[in-house]
């Protein structure tokens, strides 16, 4: 199967978008969200978004996404109305799905599982992940040894061996490319500092004693080695334990049939005989990598701490350095340097004009003009955040029960509540309400607040 026949086409564009920090940033709230909830509401996972990259969404600009998706350009005004959008970017782009659940109108978030792969992929990429080589060797010797206390499990041991002996591999090429990685960054580098720093803060600490030293001093390996090799070699060599296993999988309809079955089973025998037979000349091809990097981190530091010593030498460095201010700077402290100039008949030189002072004028004071357009954007974005509707259901809860409330009765916790309190007094005055505000004299104290002392009263209740 082709890769897009099984993913969206435009899956990968939110990567390559001039706001693939955000769109990155929002996947992985998405996949935190898949870990700790099994089902995602939407209005959850807004808030979410929302609450983790408020900053983030409230200075994204998605014009150009809107014109692609064909979306009004009022669609993603406002700290709401964009982290909406977003959610729909990843929508439209394949990385969600909508659903509603059964009986209702409630949408729900579903994820496919390869927005979950790509999502633990780009998070693993983004994480300084330790690999436990030696949990590979020992996982791949607890399943094969289960079988002897267990045979109507081989298959599964099998299958959990060959995975684990593939991935302790990769592992250990990775391992073995990294240390080049490293090895090029030094060579790309010539000052002292930044040697040391990349050998002992970088190398050292991020691979040698994370990675590379627990793989040489803990027994894994060599300790489990020939016991894998005793067991597989066992297993190939019975036609009774090859015919169960082939037997095993293919009711669990993983083989076609019993020859299919018989030819992956020694397949997976031999890969994983292959691999400890060879591990040990994978290590030691390592070794040698982390070697020839060490004495070249070395030869380049000393080089770099003999390089011209002389006054031309020191001179050059600092020259190099001019432009950085903390160099110049402590080159001005450290060097007197003085500025000499003298007057004679050849200079250009004119008398300095001295004139009365004046009175001067006050500057007269501006009355500024209120821009009515400017006011009604800062209303309307206000109306989109806090609907009629969401004022409505505000005041509703403030009634419960209850024909009409004061002020002194409300209990305010946060700022939302305390935005909705003030805006249900401009409501309560619109015919389209089904409750009335009555203004008292003078404010009241509530939670810190300082609220005018009102009378809230549903329409018709005496």
């Amino acid at each position: 199967m082709e890769l897009f026949d099984r993913i969206p086409e435009d899956f990968f564009r939110v990567l390559t978008s001039s706001k693939k920090d955000l769109y990155v940033a929002a996947i992985m709230v998405l996949r935190q969200a898949f870990k700790t909830e099994l089902i995602i509401r939407k209005t959850d996972f807004v808030a979410m978004l929302i609450n983790t990259l408020e900053n983030r969404i409230l200075l994204a600009d998605f014009s150009e996404e809107s014109d692609e998706l064909g979306a009004s350009a009022e669609d993603g005004e406002g700290l709401s109305g964009k982290a909406y959008f977003l959610l729909r970017v990843l929508k439209e782009r394949g990385w969600i799905t909508i659903e509603y659940e059964p009986g209702s109108f409630t949408e729900n978030i579903s994820v496919p599982d390869y927005s979950i792969a790509t999502a633990d992929l780009l998070y693993n990429l983004s994480e300084d992940r330790v690999s436990e080589y030696n949990g590979y060797v020992y996982a791949t010797y607890a399943s094969l040894k289960s079988c002897d206390d267990n045979p109507d499990y081989r298959f599964q041991a099998l299958s959990a061996a060959h995975t684990n002996s593939s991935q302790l591999i990769t592992e250990l090429k990775s391992l073995y490319n990294n240390i080049g990685h490293y090895y090029q960054r030094i060579l790309n580098e010539s000052d002292v500092n930044s040697l040391l720093r990349e050998h002992f803060d970088n190398y050292r600490e991020q691979l040698f004693d994370a990675i590379y030293y627990p793989l040489k001093t803990i027994d894994s390996v060599p300790r489990f080695r020939h016991p894998i090799l005793s067991i597989v070699h066992s297993w190939e060599v019975s036609d009774e334990i090859i015919e169960s296993i082939a037997e095993q999988g293919v009711k669990r309809k993983v083989f076609a049939d019993m020859d299919s079955g018989r030819e992956q089973t020694l397949e997976m025998l031999l890969d994983i005989g292959e691999t400890y037979e060879k591990i040990e000349n994978l290590i030691s091809q390592i070794d040698n990598k982390h070697t020839e990097y060490t004495r070249a981190s070395i030869e380049k530091i000393r080089y770099a701490l003999n390089v011209d010593r002389s006054i031309k030498g020191k001179l050059v460095q600092l020259l190099k350095a001019s432009n950085n201010e903390a160099v110049s700077s402590a080159m001005q402290g450290a060097v007197n340097l003085y500025s000499h100039s003298f007057v004679d008949s050849q200079s250009a030189y004119n008398r300095i004009k001295r004139t009365a002072r004046s009175e001067g004028k006050a500057i007269a004071i501006e009355t500024r003009e209120e821009n009515a357009e400017l006011m009604a954007g800062f209303l309307r974005d206000i109306r989109k955040q806090y609907s009629n509707k969401k004022i409505d259901t505000y005041v509703h809860s403030l009634l419960g029960e209850r024909h009409s409330i004061s002020t002194i009765d409300v209990s305010i916790s946060d700022s939302n509540e305390f935005i909705l309190f003030l805006l249900c007094t401009v409501r309560g005055r619109e015919k389209g309400a089904d409750y009335t505000v009555d203004f008292k004299s003078g404010y009241v104290d509530c939670m810190g607040y300082n609220l005018p002392d009102i009378t809230i009263s549903r329409k018709g209740d005496k």
